[in-house]
């Protein structure tokens, strides 16, 4: 697991090894040890594997793109009644095959530093994160052979057995012992035949660094957490990009925080400045599978390597037609169905509504208040929440109808929950009379979980009860599972949670593994509907998109992935809802899964929303305190929690526990003023 992100005033930064690293780190070690046997030099692929069985215990220095400096390690029961072993002994192979997942001390291959960058304190540096790493995991310490990088030019005068004691007494300089003494290591024992090196005449020293120690750069505190601030957010770097957005880009592309990201990997996010963040937003629910996952990663790089782009409309490739015949497997139903790409949400929504058109040849679309799906000019139509998206972009589409929808939280006085639901399914029979006559209706199109509006779950009899009518009259029941579909709700679609079929899917988002691209699968008579050149569109099913989506889906497809994602969702619940005890302002909490929200009102009884400015303020102290996230809801007054399925649970708990420091002072100052 990558968590280890530090900027060094030099500008260069420590990292853990990534596997594009491997090869600069093959040339990095015959430039930093041109002497050594080439049997005990590591190659490409032992990095590989180091980090297959120990990712965070590689790390890396760059400068830019460029690997200056590394370390590897691994987890040992260390013996240290056995200290005249060899470094073939723990390299066997030339990979570190004696790794122990629950050795109590970290073994640590030597450090290695470019000689242009000798003198910067980079093995300092990655010392500090070695040491980080055993707080980070409780273990008794590090230990390394360190060369006697000294000895080689001195053997014919003096024995090792004297060299190295005048090291360790200080009487003489060697240029890595004696920095590693500097740092706080030990020495244990004097290895004479550790490693075949001339320039050290194979002699190396067993030095051990334990736990108590404490080594410049590196933090207690901040080895037991991910977020890592260094300068506030933004810093200067991010203040200075800010300012070129805002010259650049227009007014009207909104941005929910100040994060300025320079680079991303699984749930973190790592900011110009060099601050580290826990991404609690994933890009609006697309990186559901965590950023620049190497499942993803690899097979864009290699459908890049094939080609990128030769267009749907014109030739015909794996990628599009394998991703089609795996949505038409997963998507709920047995029937036989057909799927078309696009390359966003919105698009494949405009791509739903044109083909259950053609294949009902009917004109009206109904939707739900508080629904959204996108900003073209139909989906913009089918979006609520005007003021937002809205205001001053009509005239609108024709022919959409939209519908009121129960939202528990806000059932009427008066009523009870099954008595407002019911109440809406009045209200659903009664459209059918008082507004479109369904003879009229191609389509009803419904997120089983609203977005925009406030993670609001439609309400299961009122959801079945669409889905009745919708067969009844012949009209297409479209899903909108763009944010709440492919994982995001802990199963791969929101309404398998209630057992409704859809005659049309449109996914998005998740589906793409951070690429854009968008998908409408549906029954087969349906999507076969439009005439031959009646869909489809330059990009959509672009080759590189849809592997990408390939390798997302077969992730999130799977069981494991699907019960983490699922745990993530009770541990959210679990917090949020003492929230809700603690804090008059929560208002609910609520969604499906891990896809969660908590309403923020000015008081429980009135439930009247909080004013805007003081849910932003939640927003902006919960990012100052490193963590990125964003608000919803029709009132603006919902923080919406769309974490990477992939996070793990403590940095979870971690993330959390920041929102809730933010939730306390906003509550605490609002109950100051109201005193």
């Amino acid at each position: 697991m990558f968590w280890y992100y530090r900027r060094l005033d030099s500008g260069l930064a420590v990292m853990h090894a990534r596997p594009e690293h491997a090869e600069p780190l093959e040339a990095l070690q015959i430039t930093c040890f041109p002497t050594l046997a080439d049997e005990e030099r590591f190659k490409a692929r032992h990095y590989r594997k180091h980090q297959a069985i120990f990712d965070e215990g590689q790390f890396v220095v760059v400068d830019g793109d460029r690997v200056v400096g590394a370390t590897a390690t691994i987890r040992l029961p260390f013996d240290f009644d056995h200290v005249d072993h060899t470094f073939g002994e723990i390299i066997q192979g030339g990979w570190l095959t004696s790794h122990d997942p629950d050795g109590d001390w970290l073994y640590g291959a030597d450090i290695g530093v470019d000689p242009a960058y000798r003198g910067q304190g980079l093995a300092t540096a990655l010392y500090a994160a070695r040491q980080e790493l055993v707080w980070r995991l409780g273990l008794e310490g590090q230990v390394t052979g360190g060369m006697l990088r000294g000895y080689g030019a001195v053997k014919d005068t003096m024995s090792v057995d004297d060299y190295y004691a005048g090291v360790v007494s200080g009487r003489l300089k060697d240029a890595t012992l004696s920095m590693q003494l500097g740092i706080g290591f030990e020495p244990r024992a004097l290895l004479k035949n550790y490693l075949q090196d001339p320039v050290s005449d194979n002699a190396s020293a067993l030095i051990v660094l334990d736990a108590s120690k404490d080594v410049p750069g590196a933090s207690r505190d901040l080895a037991r957490r991910y977020v890592r601030l260094t300068t506030p957010v933004p810093g200067p770097r991010g203040a200075a990009m800010l300012a070129r957005r805002a010259a650049a880009l227009p007014a009207g592309l909104g941005k929910a925080t100040d994060v300025c990201v320079e680079r991303a990997h699984g749930s973190l996010i790592v900011d110009v400045d060099g601050n580290v963040l826990i991404d609690m937003a994933s890009g609006i629910g697309v990186t559901g599978v965590g950023h620049a996952p190497a499942e993803v990663v690899d097979a864009v790089t290699a459908q890049t390597q094939q080609f990128v782009h030769t267009c749907s409309l014109v030739t015909t490739y794996e990628p599009m037609v394998r991703l089609a015949e795996v949505l038409n497997a997963i998507t709920p139903g047995s029937v036989a169905k057909k799927t078309i790409f696009a390359n966003s949400g919105a698009e494949a929504v405009e791509n739903a509504v044109k083909i259950a058109r053609k294949a009902t040849g009917r004109p009206a679309v109904i939707c739900f208040e508080g629904g959204y799906h996108g900003r073209t000019l139909l989906t913009l139509t089918l979006t609520s929440k005007y003021g937002l998206f809205k205001q001053g972009f009509g005239p609108f589409a024709p022919d959409v109808v939209r519908l009121p929808i129960p939202h528990l939280y806000r059932t009427p006085a008066g009523m009870t929950e099954d008595q407002y639901v019911d109440f809406g399914i009045r209200q659903l029979e009664q459209a059918f009379v008082a507004q479109v006559d369904p003879s009229a209706c191609a389509a009803v199109i419904i997120e089983p979980v609203q977005g925009e509006a406030g993670f609001i779950p439609v309400p299961p009899r009122f959801l079945l009860r669409l889905r009745e009518l919708c067969a009844q009259h012949g009209i297409v029941f479209i899903a909108d599972e763009v944010q709440c579909g492919m994982g995001r709700t802990g199963r791969i679609f929101a309404c398998e949670h209630y057992g409704v079929v859809p005659d049309m899917v449109v996914s998005a988002k998740s589906l793409g593994g951070g690429m854009p691209i968008g998908a409408v699968t549906g029954r087969a008579d349906l999507m076969d509907a439009a005439h031959p050149g009646g869909v489809g569109g330059t990009y959509g099913g672009n080759p590189v998109a849809c592997a990408a989506a390939l390798a997302a889906v077969e992730i999130l497809r799977q069981p494991s992935f699907l019960a983490h994602a699922t745990r993530l969702g009770d541990v959210m619940r679990e917090v949020m809802t003492a929230w809700q005890r603690a804090y008059p302002i929560v208002g609910d909490v609520r969604g499906l899964g891990p896809m969660m929200l908590a309403e923020f009102v000015k008081d429980q009884t009135s439930k009247a929303p909080l004013a805007p400015d003081d849910t932003l303020a939640i927003v902006k102290g919960t990012v100052a305190r490193g963590v990125v996230l964003m608000r919803a809801g029709l009132f603006s007054n919902g923080v919406r929690l769309l974490p990477p399925l992939t996070m793990p649970e403590d940095m979870l708990r971690e993330a959390l526990d920041a929102l809730g420091q933010s939730v306390a002072s906003v509550a605490e100052r609002l109950a100051a003023a109201n005193a």
